[in-house]
């Protein structure tokens, strides 16, 4: 799925923004004028988000440049499912499945507040929680179905609805978030994808590896979704492959390259290689970084975030 207006190059702020206001102001105000970004993605209903959005409307308003971004739900279903695990998209239990289409219902809604300000949101992530065995992965994808089915019938826009693949359960090692498997994601989204409804799929180079423990699982998820028409989006988050100061080995926590951290899995190269198979057919790219220390300073974390995006070939316009 091509935009029109070239593929976004976004970055995933959030994560690696300080915790103080003034800060994180100066921080993602410095990353929104770098020539070379087109937006952010944003987290949308996150627990910080109500200190974020002032923030960034302060910042939109005072920009002449009409930014490209994209809403992602991770953070908020995220703090959904940890208050009721039958929480989700794909939940066979249908109060938890109401309530996740409710939260989507809620960020459709909020569209028009950036559409005001003249940003547009290029997509809004979604996800295939809750995490179920494999032997309930089957009913989990007929609820996904319903549930996409039903969200892709009210009016998008210019928006598209991406399922973004995050680490599907492994019997082989402990998950992070073991949501379903790509072939069932893909399937559901072909399916409705083929009537032309306004969705596709996206891949994080971190989610993907940590899911498989292998540098070349990216790459594998990312072809096969480009072989099927389904690929409209990749971010570039890492993984470590050792204990660090970011946490426990593969733990899905943002970590930079290996040449800001060396227990990072992810290199130049990986990088690089992807992003250029990825090709111009793209929706939106970017990175996604966390920063440790917590009390890095502004200079620090921009210096970070700008150097993983170093590594990607320039945005195609």
């Amino acid at each position: 799925m091509k935009s029109k207006s070239g593929t976004a190059r976004i970055v995933g702020a959030y994560a690696a923004q300080p915790t103080d206001l003034k800060d994180r102001h100066a921080y993602l105000d410095a990353i929104l004028a770098q020539p070379d970004i087109d937006g952010l993605e944003m987290s949308w209903g996150s627990p910080s988000w109500q200190d974020d959005l002032p923030i960034l409307q302060g910042i939109f308003g005072s920009r002449a440049k009409a930014g490209r971004h994209v809403l992602t739900l991770i953070g908020a279903q995220a703090q959904q499912v940890a208050q009721n695990g039958a929480f989700g998209l794909a939940s066979a239990n249908e109060d938890g499945r109401r309530a996740a289409i409710d939260l989507v219902r809620f960020v459709h809604a909020d569209l028009s507040r950036f559409l005001d300000q003249g940003q547009h949101i290029v997509a809004v992530e979604i996800h295939s929680y809750p995490s179920v065995p494999a032997e309930n992965a089957q009913e989990a994808q007929k609820a996904l179905r319903q549930s996409l089915a039903e969200i892709l019938d009210w009016d998008w826009g210019t928006t598209c609805v991406v399922l973004e693949h995050c680490d599907a359960r492994n019997g082989d090692h402990p998950w992070q978030k073991g949501l379903l498997p790509l072939e069932l994601e893909m399937e559901v989204v072909a399916e409705l994808a083929q009537s032309g409804r306004p969705v596709s799929m996206a891949v994080n180079w971190g989610r993907s590896a940590l899911e498989q423990r292998d540098v070349d699982a990216p790459e594998r998820h990312a072809r096969t979704l480009k072989a099927g028409g389904l690929l409209a989006g990749l971010m570039f988050s890492g993984a470590a492959s050792k204990d660090s100061e970011y946490g426990p080995a593969w733990a899905d926590v943002h970590p930079p390259l290996s040449d800001d951290l060396p227990e990072s899995a992810m290199t130049r190269k990986h990088v690089a290689t992807l992003a250029e198979l990825a090709g111009d057919t793209l929706l939106f790219d970017g990175v996604k970084i966390a920063i440790r220390p917590v009390n890095a300073t502004v200079e620090q974390r921009l210096r970070i975030v700008r150097n993983t995006l170093a590594a990607m070939p320039p945005r195609r316009i």
